[in-house]
């Protein structure tokens, strides 16, 4: 069991940095078509069922290629974490992906047995570790504690490696479901990210309440048939409950707690259907599965880009998984032991006690000693000091994440508002980190978000000074494939209280100017704004340059260019910047004072800090 629980936990930490590699350094999400990324991620998942042809051709045993493909991805793991991005970050990430994709076929054929087992317990440590970091993923942490959590998966593997078991093979449909489950696990049921978007404090710490559960009911040998249904019910219903809605809401928070268990229970039940008819046919199963896996996450982040509703693709995987566990249970002969969860808890009940308790505390209070804030001097300004940057999901051009280097500069321009646009707060194709949530934590300030694409992926602002109102304002999308919304808060500063309003345009395919009608709604809401008194500034990535018409349009709203001193400002690509796409508005009352872009490749956008002061 020990080993698929290290094996699992490898492939979420390698998943973690090849999921984004793909996206910023082998292509650029919304520009790089999603079918030659899906490509590319295909031939990897497939070259990882190479090693399976030499089990099959070559009369390699089983056990020594699952060793070495095991090896393989932890070489894999401590290589990314001393690699600094680029090409050698996909590529290390890449072949870690194949190896862990041979690894987990080969792992249904000689661990049989413990699959469902030490699937579950590899969640809960990945799920467990993932929550006391803030969601900040130990891969791409250069301190103690993603060295630490590096040396005790390198440990792991260590002890595991001599005392693997005589082989003993899974079922073929256990087999085929093992990957694809883990496409539902990590978007959701296991992200402590996902729940912290819709509670940052209690919301992980219920993800790893659910995992914890849920290495209790694993240890059912034959669930009862009414726990099946009940499980398929709960997991098709709580993965529609989190994923369908277009904002985040406390009562899917249940949903997390029971995510985990459900999920188990319904692979439990796919344990107990008919074994394989030969010894090969589980590993080249779960290859199938693997690729079913790949082209599932690939179809669903596409719907992103295509304009479909990619939730419902994760829905009917639940429902799908769900109906094939009742299936096997309804087919299976002799009576379901209920005793086997009461000799489960019986037998181990206080040490799963022990490891749910120190579980929850490390998810509950790692955060504050893991992520601690950063160092910032002191500086006098007189007016409102604002910063607006496009984040690109917390990736820099090199394809790392680095959420400390962000907010070090943040923090060095001393602003008293920050407008973030491009922020992730879970999606598993980013590696499943809440950058909302560490950011805030890194800058001492309070973060306030509004969705977008959907309820995890849009905008914020960040500040440490009173707020008196926040309005999250959808906007129409005017066909294009990606939402678009307003959020105002409104803040005060020396008794003087301005509204500040966080965007993104996303333009539509057009033959005129593709921005113009989300440039008129942003104008049209920021002057309803300014008839309650207070100075209104508007600022983010607008994707559009001066003299373009959705640019007229803002500016005969009354707004004015808080740039304009210092034009052209450019901001995008970060290295090598040639367009004025990233702006700030602001309403006649107030006068611009040292706009600027700050040279960074931490992300593909320039931020723009400005100080805006009242007129006269």
């Amino acid at each position: 069991m020990l080993c698929v629980a290290v094996g699992v936990w490898l492939l979420v930490d390698v998943l973690r940095v090849w999921t984004p590699s793909l996206i910023t350094i082998f292509g650029q999400a919304a520009s790089t078509p999603a079918e030659l990324m899906g490509a590319f991620a295909l031939a990897v998942v497939v070259a990882g069922c190479l090693p399976l042809l030499v089990v099959r051709f070559a009369a390699v045993p089983e056990r020594t290629m699952a060793a070495i493909m095991l090896v393989c991805v932890l070489l894999s793991r401590v290589a990314l974490q001393v690699v600094g991005g680029g090409q050698p970050q996909l590529w290390c990430a890449s072949v870690g992906v194949a190896c862990a994709v041979a690894w987990c076929c080969l792992a249904t054929r000689v661990l049989g047995d413990a699959v469902v087992e030490g699937y579950a317990a590899g969640l809960a440590l990945a799920a467990t570790t993932h929550a006391a970091l803030g969601s900040w993923g130990a891969v791409w942490r250069d301190d103690v504690w993603g060295w630490g959590l590096l040396l005790v998966q390198v440990v792991l593997v260590v002890v595991v490696l001599p005392g693997q078991p005589e082989p003993r093979s899974a079922p073929r449909m256990l087999a085929f479901a093992l990957l694809p489950t883990y496409l539902l696990a990590g978007t959701w049921a296991a992200n402590p990210a996902r729940a912290s978007s819709t509670d940052q404090g209690w919301g992980p710490v219920l993800v790893v309440v659910g995992a914890v559960a849920a290495l209790v009911l694993v240890r059912i040998d034959r669930p009862p048939r009414g726990l099946t249904l009940g499980a398929g019910v709960v997991l098709t219903g709580a993965t529609a409950a989190v994923m369908m809605p277009d904002a985040s809401s406390l009562w899917t928070l249940p949903a997390f707690v029971l995510g985990m268990p459900a999920l188990v229970v319904v692979l439990g039940a796919l344990a107990e259907s008919p074994p394989a008819g030969s010894e090969v046919a589980p590993v080249f199963t779960a290859a199938g599965g693997a690729v079913l896996w790949v082209a599932l996450f690939f179809a669903y982040y596409a719907g992103y880009d295509l304009g479909y509703r990619a939730d419902l693709l994760l829905v009917l995987l639940a429902a799908a998984l769900a109906a094939a566990a009742v299936r096997v249970t309804l087919r299976s002969q002799g009576p379901a032991p209920g005793p086997g969860l009461r000799l489960a808890v019986g037998r181990t009940g206080g040490v799963l006690v022990a490891i749910g308790l120190v579980a929850v505390f490390a998810a509950g209070l790692g955060p504050r000693a893991t992520v601690s804030q950063v160092e910032a001097t002191s500086d006098d300004h007189e007016g409102l000091r604002v910063v607006a940057w496009n984040l690109r999901m917390g990736y820099g051009m090199d394809g790392t994440f680095e959420p400390r280097k962000v907010a070090e500069l943040i923090a060095d321009l001393h602003p008293d508002v920050v407008l973030l646009s491009e922020i992730d707060r879970a999606w598993l194709l980013n590696g499943g980190q809440d950058q909302l949530a560490i950011l805030a934590r890194l800058l001492g300030m309070d973060a306030y978000f509004g969705p977008a694409a959907d309820p995890v992926w849009g905008d914020a602002v960040l500040t440490d000074l009173p707020v008196s109102g926040v309005d999250a304002h959808p906007l129409p999308s005017y066909d294009a494939v990606t939402g678009a919304q307003a959020l105002a808060v409104t803040v005060t500063l020396d008794g003087l209280a301005y509204d500040v309003i966080s965007t993104h345009v996303q333009p539509h395919d057009s033959d005129g100017d593709g921005s113009l009608e989300q440039a008129r709604d942003i104008a049209r809401f920021a002057v309803e704004r300014a008839k309650a008194g207070n100075p209104v500034i508007v600022a983010g990535d607008f994707n559009l340059q001066p003299g373009d018409p959705s640019w007229q349009a803002l500016l005969h709203s009354g707004l004015r260019d808080a740039l304009g001193e210092e034009r052209p400002v450019l901001t995008s690509p970060a290295d090598d910047p040639d367009e004025q796409i990233d702006h700030v508005f602001a309403t006649v009352d107030l006068v611009a004072d040292t706009p600027r872009a700050v040279p960074s490749e931490l992300s593909d956008h320039l931020p723009v800090p400005v100080t805006l002061r009242p007129a006269g």
